[in-house]
This record gives C-alpha cells, structure tokens and sequence, in this order.
C-alpha cells in the first residue's frame, strides 16, 4: 500500500486547549461503564475530591516534562533522556497496557450497546465495528486526531444537561446524601481510592503525543482545569445517581449513568438512553483511533522505525486490537467475572501507569540534568 505520513507535524500553534479537551475526555472514559456503580455511599463523594487533588500532583508532574525541551524534539527527545534501547523497553512495556485499555473500554461499550439497544445482535459486532471506524479515523494522521477532539467536546458535553433533571425531582431530599462521613470502618475503601484514580488517569498518554501539542510552560494551567471539569462532571454524576436511586439500591444497577437515561421524558425521541449511548460512541472511537496511531507507533519502534508509516501497518495494528479484544470478549469475559478480575486489573494498570510514567520520565530528566551540567 501507498506510504502516507500519519505522525507528520505541519503546525507550531499552541495547542493549550487541545490538551485540556484531550485531558477531559481521557479521564471521563470510564463514566458510563464503571462510575457511579461502587460509589454507592454519599460519603464516597469525599473519594473523588481526594483523588482529584491526588490526579493533580501527577499532571503537576506531567506539566514539567511538557516545560522541558525534549518534547518539541520528537523522538529525538526520548532517544537523549532513554537511549534506542531505552525507547524499546518502553515501547514493549506500554503495548499491554494500551491493548489491556482498548479492551476493557471495548468490551464494555459493547456490553452497553448489547443490553440497551441491539439486544439480539452478538456483542463481537460492537466490539468489531467501532474499531473498524476508529482505525478509519486514525488514517487522518496524529496532528489532525488531535484537533479533532474539539468535535468530541462539542458532540458530548450537552449530555451533562441530560442529568439536571434528576436534581429536581419532587423526592429529592438533602437527607439522600446523609452520611457525608462513614460511621464506623469500612473493609476495602483503599479500592475506591484506586478505581476513582484509574478512571482518573489517561492524561499519562498525553507524553506520547506530547510533540504535536507543541509543548509550553503555561500547560499545568491547561491540565489543572480539565482535571477540575473531570472531577466536577465525576460528582455531579454520582449525586445526581444518590439522589435518584439512593445508596441501598444503587448497587443493583450494572450501568446507573446509562438506566437513568430511560426514565427521562421527550416530546421527540421516545429513548433517550440510546441517543446517550449514541453520542458517548464519540468519545470511544475517537479515543480507540487515538490508542490505535499509538499502538502502531510502539510497534514501529520496536521494528525498522525509520520505514515511512503506511496503511497496512495501521491496518495490523487494527487487526492485533480486534484479535485481542475478541479474544477477551469470547472467552475470557464471562459473567461476573468482568466486575472483579477485568475490573481489578485495569484499576491496577491504570493506576500504576498514571503514578509511574509522569514520574519515570520526571527522574529521566533529573538524570539527564545532572549528567550534563
């Protein structure tokens, strides 16, 4: 097939915005298909705020390696802090990480998809078709995926409004989200901790595009206002769930965020929960494309990177991306089991690669400094 320049750079403008959009919707990935479901107390609310100002010492961390000058170099600049060799470990290590990502999100959009609107369908044709799409976007290229997010934000952030209904509910009472501090002690709440700070993370990514963001010292203002948003739309979505299920029968329901789309009321559209899952599509295939222009680049990485990109080798990439999501999907996802082991590694993984990659790099550039002066 033709070569084509996917990851070519024809723009120097200052992509601030870019990378708060980016930020917001890396982090409000998981709202549909993991939160509100475990914060099911009213005291748990306390748990996103903590985590919020715990996400933000990690961008705090994420805002020093976009100050620095490595970034505007490309891969040059992770050749000087890493090394060749260093570049490929790397690479080799975050291929897990991005396939274990893509499908845990796949998976469970098609779960969703399955149980609300194409019921008879089986749930590998949502898993196969929305990554047929994304990897089509990805062959627009990394500099146009990442102006394409501001088309995300404007097809997404209306459904927000969707919730301010269940804030003026006649039932409603103050008394729903008594008690804001947990009576006596509770088993496992360093869980909540960790899964609010997987779904949280995302913006760790933002170092492998960091070159086309074109890299400046005012981004910690950029990544602090979208950790706030991300945090701000957490709770508002979490409350608005307290106060329209309550914290005793909030546990029973698999997706909260997805069944309270059914009980809103439209002179025009008769299911609201579909145009929901509908517009929330956006966000996964830009977000699968973007994962997809990454899983390609690792694997160029560990091949004869200095190759032009082409079609085939995104379309591989796409291919590697089904045959390990369809593999999960058909024999590993079975029932319960996506709400303990799935769910439990992707909170660990996503956790740990938010503390570790910011900080890793952050030590690279220390080393590199002391070595140089």
């Amino acid at each position: 097939m033709r070569a084509i320049s996917l990851f070519r750079k024809t723009s120097q403008q200052e992509s601030g915005f870019y990378a708060l959009f980016l930020t917001n919707r890396l982090q409000m990935l998981h709202y549909m298909i993991v939160m509100p479901t475990v914060l099911v107390q009213p005291y748990m609310l306390w748990v996103i705020v903590v985590v919020g100002i715990l996400s933000q010492f990690c961008l705090y961390i994420l805002s020093k390696w976009f100050a620095s000058p490595y970034p505007a170099q490309g891969c040059q600049g992770f050749e000087k802090l890493f090394g060749k060799t260093g570049i490929k470990i790397l690479a080799l290590v975050s291929l897990p990480f991005l396939m274990l990502k893509i499908s845990f999100i796949s998976v469970s959009y098609a779960d969703i998809m399955q149980h609300f609107v194409f019921p008879s369908m089986d749930r590998e044709w949502h898993i196969v078709f929305p990554i047929i799409l994304s990897c089509y976007l990805a062959l627009f290229g990394m500099e146009n995926m990442v102006r394409f997010v501001t088309i995300v934000i404007i097809g997404m952030i209306w459904i927000l409004f969707l919730y301010i209904p269940f804030f003026l509910l006649p039932s409603n009472s103050i008394h729903d989200l008594y008690p804001l501090v947990p009576i006596g002690p509770e088993p496992f709440a360093w869980k909540s901790l960790l899964l609010v700070f997987s779904s949280l993370s995302g913006p760790e990514y933002l170092i492998a595009i960091s070159y086309w963001l074109s890299p400046q010292r005012k981004m910690l203002k950029y990544l602090t206002i979208a950790n706030a948003i991300s945090v701000g739309e957490y709770l508002f979505i979490s409350i608005a769930s307290l106060l329209f299920y309550g914290s005793n029968y909030l546990p029973t329901i698999k997706y909260p965020s997805v069944e309270m789309g059914r009980y809103l009321q439209s002179p025009i559209f008769e299911r609201v929960d579909i145009i929901l899952i509908s517009a929330y599509m956006f966000s996964i295939i830009y977000l699968l494309a973007l994962f997809a222009l990454m899983v390609y680049g690792a694997s160029r990485l560990l091949g004869k990177a200095k190759k032009g990109t082409s079609r085939l080798g995104l379309i591989v990439s796409g291919c590697a991306m089904v045959t390990c999501t369809l593999s999960i999907s058909k024999w590993f996802w079975e029932p319960g089991i996506e709400q303990t082991f799935w769910l439990e590694l992707q909170m660990w993984a996503g956790s740990s690669s938010y503390l570790l990659l910011p900080l890793l790099v952050w030590f690279a550039m220390k080393r590199k400094a002391r070595t140089t002066s």
